[in-house]
């Protein structure tokens, strides 16, 4: 105002002070108030100061008239005057109108910059907090993320080590049952030795009923085999005890086996508890990419990935719990095959026992045949149930270390199928891992992206305080 009012002032001066003062003077003084008038129109800053200016030439011209030109006519309004004064008012107040418009049209302009500006400032900010929010929530996301997948990882390679105990402890099993199996061979054919000396003994029981005169001779023979007889039983006394322990040892190994199946099963349930909080977490992540609108398009498509994976983590860990199953009905198949081995050993024990006792009766005897014949008939006769009853034992100790050779192969059949499924095991648990380390791997670059994107909105903010500046 003070610089239009002030140039005003001047060019005033200039035409009022100058040597002309006649019509022309006013032409003069129109055009330097069209002048000002667009000079009002670029500087103004409201309408009014236009209209002042307006004013003010207007009186201006016509106190130029009055003061120099009028006096000059003889105070008569001329026909070029009136002319004059009329196109002179003309411009003027042209110049006033267009400054006035324009001054208004650029205040309108820069009232609908400052709301444009201030709408998208409200827009910015709140679109700057909702991206905030979906950062942090992505943040504190990716971090549990990373955080499960530790976990996943830690517990599939205990889960690893667990399968790994329980294949070392099955190859045990059958090398245990293989050395059982071994036993039950020498077993056998020490039976079969038994019952061959059984029937020679029969034999010769029966050729000193026939002949009492070579009663001392056979009870001599006799009694050299009941002492080989007594070190054979000596022997098979030995090696039920030594099948009994291997059958004690196979039931420790069933054992601990059973325990690592136990902890196997608890580590299965954690890797489930995982996947479903894995799954939940991929559920509010999808919830929080909606919220988020465009902004959150990406993100969305990593709380899928993640809720694939949890999905697939849930099928592994059902297929793992099938095979814990399996392993928990086989191992409970081989420790009843292990008690009913165990059983027949006590009971080849109890007849080995009934043997030796059976044999120390028959030397028993035999000092007594030797010391007279008077009582040769009664002991034919008692050798000979006794060698019916060892043959029947030996018999029943045959068809036994068949049986227990029928089940130690049953086992070996069952450690068999538990070693492949610890196999399997094991291959799940190195598949699983490899999926936990897709995981992490997915919750860190969630929280790079996240980190590239509040560098991003840290910038667009500042360009943003820029353009308002």
């Amino acid at each position: 105002s003070m610089f239009l009012y002030t140039l005003f002032a001047v060019m005033f001066a200039a035409i009022k002070f100058d040597q002309y003062q006649n019509v022309y003077e006013c032409y003069v003084f129109g055009t330097l108030g069209g002048f000002l008038a667009v000079t009002s129109a670029l500087v103004a800053a409201k309408p009014a100061q236009s209209v002042v200016i307006t004013v003010l030439n207007l009186g201006a011209v016509a106190a130029l008239y009055t003061l120099d030109t009028l006096p000059l006519d003889g105070g008569v309004v001329t026909e070029l005057a009136a002319q004059s004064l009329g196109t002179t008012a003309v411009v003027i107040i042209a110049g006033g109108i267009f400054g006035a418009m324009a001054v208004r049209m650029q205040s309108d302009l820069v009232a609908e910059t400052e709301r444009s500006a201030d709408a998208a400032k409200r827009q910015y900010e709140s679109m700057a907090a909702a991206v905030t929010e979906a950062q942090a929530a992505a943040l504190g996301i990716g971090t549990k993320l990373s955080s499960a997948a530790e976990s996943l990882s830690a517990s599939a390679r205990e889960l690893r080590i667990a399968a790994a105990e329980e294949t070392a402890g099955i190859v045990s099993l059958e090398e245990d049952l293989n050395s059982a199996e071994a036993g039950e061979s020498v077993a056998d054919d020490a039976q079969n030795r038994v019952k061959r000396s059984l029937v020679e003994y029969s034999e010769k029981v029966l050729e000193a009923s026939a002949s009492i005169s070579e009663m001392l001779e056979s009870i001599q023979d006799v009694g050299r085999a009941a002492g080989e007889r007594r070190d054979s039983v000596a022997a098979l006394v030995e090696l039920a005890r030594d099948g009994e322990e291997r059958v004690s040892r196979i039931g420790e190994g069933i054992t601990a086996i059973v325990s690592a199946t136990g902890k196997m099963d608890e580590m299965n349930a954690l890797i489930g508890e995982v996947a479903e909080r894995t799954n939940m977490l991929g559920m509010n992540a999808a919830i929080e990419a909606a919220h988020a609108g465009e902004a959150g398009k990406g993100f969305a498509v990593v709380a899928e990935e993640i809720r694939t994976l949890s999905e697939t983590t849930a099928e592994g860990s059902g297929s793992i719990a099938a095979i814990l199953t399996e392993t928990q009905n086989t191992v409970a198949g081989a420790s009843l095959a292990s008690q009913k081995t165990m059983e027949f050993f006590s009971r080849l024990n109890e007849e080995i026992q009934a043997v030796a006792s059976a044999l120390g009766d028959l030397l028993e005897r035999l000092h007594e045949i030797s010391a007279g014949a008077v009582g040769a008939t009664e002991a034919v006769r008692g050798f000979g149930a006794l060698a019916d009853s060892a043959q029947a034992a030996a018999d029943d100790t045959k068809a036994a270390f068949h049986d227990a050779a029928s089940r130690a192969a049953s086992a070996r059949s069952v450690a068999t199928a538990m070693r492949e499924a610890a196999s399997r095991m094991v291959d799940s648990c190195d598949a699983l891992l490899a999926r936990a380390a897709t995981l992490n791997e997915l919750g860190h670059d969630n929280v790079q992206r996240m980190v590239e994107l509040r560098a991003k909105l840290e910038e667009a903010a500042e360009t943003r305080d820029r353009i308002t500046e």
